[in-house]
């Protein structure tokens, strides 16, 4: 019976790179990091009812609405426009929504645990950064306010893409400013669009549980209860146990001959 574990070890790196860890965390800010889809959403709902005076049934109003959640922008005003049969364009609906101050503190609703995470994630020498649909202001407001701006290596807005989320530009764009490779970056994401970035941007991705929306968290590859349960994930996948099983399944292939 022969030692497996040098041949494992060689045939491991070569085969998926010398070293298996990942080092970088991409975190989609709306809903992830801070529980802001809640807030935009009735902002929309109050924008149609109170301010457009638009006499329209609530309920139904509301499901047709949870298409926005995790949609650009632009995408936002587009459903919107759309809702509303076109009797206001998506710039006109623009112009008049992005004239009102949101006034909203951010740091009331920070995820929990965001704050103990980010600073474990730093220490350990992580890569952080965040894609988010939302503009470059709204993400630097949002860091800023809740004191968790100087964790981040880099910020992407999906606002600077022809396409965002789920396009995966954006995700691509993020790798190519942390200079790391799909492979070594693990994202958390809440919704599907952003899931879907994930997916054609071949990066491994936790979703944060939410089942107040239709979205279709069983796309990725992990869910998480929270950040914490999130954080937890990340150090299980990058464990030396994980490691070693992930060892036994390759020396499983070389024996069997099955890729």
């Amino acid at each position: 019976m022969y030692d497996v574990k040098p041949l494992c070890k060689g045939w491991f790196s070569f085969i998926w790179g010398l070293n298996m860890r990942y080092k970088g965390i991409i975190f989609d800010m709306d809903g992830v990091l801070v529980d802001s889809e809640p807030i935009y959403l009735q902002e929309v709902i109050d924008y149609i009812i109170d301010d457009l005076k638009e006499d329209v049934d609530y309920l139904e109003l509301k499901r047709e609405m949870y298409k926005i959640v995790g949609a650009s922008d632009d995408k936002m005003f587009e459903i919107m426009s759309e809702y509303l049969n076109h009797k206001y364009s998506p710039e006109e609906i623009k112009a008049s929504m992005w004239s009102k101050e949101l006034g909203l503190d951010y740091r009331t609703i920070l995820n929990p645990h965001v704050l103990y995470v980010l600073p474990k994630l730093k220490a350990k020498g992580y890569k952080l950064a965040i894609a988010s649909s939302s503009s470059m202001e709204n993400i630097k407001k949002v860091t800023r306010q809740c004191g968790i701006a100087s964790y981040f290596d880099c910020m992407v807005s999906g606002v600077d893409f022809k396409e965002t989320k789920p396009d995966p530009a954006i995700y691509l764009e993020t790798l190519r400013r942390l200079n790391l490779k799909p492979e070594e970056v693990i994202a958390i994401e809440d919704s599907t669009y952003g899931i879907q970035a994930c997916i054609g941007a071949n990066i491994r991705v936790i979703a944060k549980e939410d089942n107040r929306y239709d979205f279709n968290q069983g796309l990725a590859d992990e869910i998480a209860s929270d950040i914490l349960d999130a954080y937890n994930i990340i150090k299980y996948w990058n464990s030396e146990e994980n490691y070693f099983f992930s060892c036994k399944r390759l020396h499983y292939i070389l024996i069997t001959g099955i890729l």
